[in-house]
């Protein structure tokens, strides 16, 4: 009877090797929080200066109209996350740094484009109707876009933490690690219930099939001759370990499908976002900036 098919995995030396379950902290994240605290408290206090000496403060004058190039400037820094992760693996420093670099400019690009708009819509005259959605080109639009995206972005790093969490926390009680050291794990059982069931009756063999199949609904348990009592309490003590190391295997997957699964609404509301703040932004620089048209 073949219960696994798999190539049998190494043999590890017991404590040859110490797994730790989380990563070490990195230096940028101390970076990239202070370089976006520096950026933000150079414009808040531009804004203050702004208020003070000018009577309409608006997104239509300097120096708020320049906070809008700021934040569009923040706003493609943090989209190089993307690229760095998915695309130029080779480009310079860790993807940790990167993260890092995209949640705290991603942070003050949404204060940046705030004080750009003086808050308007946000904090005072509200929308009436969807037409201000519209105006400038769309201003109202990309600041939504961009608080959704921060937001989600924000959400998602505590879902993040929440399910590695999880998943760390499994690994460190489960007696076998991540995904591929349990599914090893378990096919070293395959292979000792298949030594066990070397020689042995059928029902023997089919209550082991049974419950390897379905291990939340065993079989009951079969009529076996005295000489094979030992033999399957063995085998029933085996595939206990197997149903809990495949349980523990299911809660990991589930927990790195919720993570996958963020991600990909993430990106794909990135992209959507990118759109509505880059054509503001260019229509903005060329109008207004530029001149042009």
């Amino acid at each position: 009877m073949a219960l696994a098919s798999r190539s049998r995995p190494s043999p590890q030396a017991p404590g040859s090797l110490r797994r730790t379950w989380q990563a070490p902290t990195s230096r940028a994240r101390l970076l990239w929080l202070t370089s976006a605290l520096v950026i933000s408290a150079s414009i808040a206090l531009l804004y203050v200066f702004a208020l003070a000496t000018q009577p309409f403060a608006g997104p239509f004058n300097d120096p708020l109209r320049g906070f809008g190039i700021v934040a569009f400037a923040l706003v493609l820094a943090t989209a190089t996350y993307t690229l760095r992760r998915r695309f130029a693996r080779n480009l310079p420093g860790k993807a940790q740094a990167w993260l890092w670099m995209h949640t705290w400019l991603g942070c003050a690009a949404i204060l940046v484009a705030l004080l750009h708009e003086n808050f308007a819509h946000i904090l005072r005259d509200y929308c009436q109707n969807a037409s201000c959605l519209t105006n400038a080109y769309g201003g109202t639009s990309a600041l939504l876009a961009l608080f959704i995206l921060v937001a989600s972005g924000i959400a998602g790093r505590l879902l993040d933490r929440w399910q590695a969490g999880l998943i760390a926390r499994d690994a460190s009680t489960n007696g076998a690690g991540i995904v591929q050291s349990l599914e090893e794990h378990m096919l070293e059982q395959e292979y000792r219930i298949e030594r066990l069931c070397a020689g042995k009756s059928d029902p023997f063999k089919q209550y082991c099939l049974l419950a390897l199949e379905n291990p939340q609904a065993p079989a009951p348990l079969p009529a076996l001759d005295s000489r094979e009592q030992g033999d399957f309490l063995n085998a029933r003590e085996a595939l206990a370990v197997h149903a809990r190391l495949a349980d523990s295997r299911e809660k990991q997957r589930r927990a790195r499908l919720i993570m996958r699964a963020w991600r990909i609404v993430h990106s794909a509301f990135a992209v959507l976002a990118l759109i509505i703040i880059g054509f503001h932004a260019i229509a903005e620089l060329i109008t207004s900036v530029l001149h042009i048209g």
